[in-house]
């Protein structure tokens, strides 16, 4: 197995357990909280990435054997959920970044504002969310790239 498929393996596993948790807490939020807009589409946004990995794992299967076919709406699916991971993982990432750029006045204003009273609180924040936006960010590109070889691949048996 070549290295890009172990860590395309790696990462659909974190991003599965990651996306799985923030799903099932934002539904769980919306049942307690009630229905709110951003969480709304915060919960979507989730899902999205989370029936990414789902249909990531099923394209690794098909991968590693060739005779379980992918349904035909499955390729179409990781496209557009990959779209969505990656627009999510992206702004996940510059918020994390953003966090670690601010300077520590911005910081202290801040979490004053949300009635707290350590700012060194939003520097691992930071740090997390430009982990997780990295994860999604990358296990998309690996899931177009081996989507791309699975197409070929696929090419290939039709013709032969």
């Amino acid at each position: 197995m070549r290295l890009m498929f172990k860590l395309y393996k790696i990462f659909t596993a974190l991003a599965l357990m990651i996306t799985g948790f923030f799903t099932f807490a934002g539904i769980l939020s919306i049942f307690t909280v009630g229905f709110y807009p951003l969480l709304i589409v915060s919960v979507m946004a989730w899902g999205a990435c989370f029936i990414h990995s789902i249909l990531s794992i099923y394209l690794q299967r098909s991968l590693l054997i060739p005779e379980v076919q992918l349904k035909e709406n499955t390729p179409g699916g990781i496209r557009i959920m990959g779209v969505i991971t990656l627009i999510w993982g992206g702004i996940l990432f510059l918020l994390g970044a953003g966090i670690l750029a601010m300077p520590p006045e911005a910081k202290k204003d801040v979490v004053q504002q949300l009635g707290g009273d350590n700012p060194a609180v939003l520097t691992p924040m930071g740090i997390v969310f430009l982990l997780i936006g990295f994860i999604l960010t990358f296990n998309a590109n690996l899931s177009f790239r081996f989507l791309r070889e699975w197409t070929q691949r696929d090419e290939r048996q039709e013709e032969e």
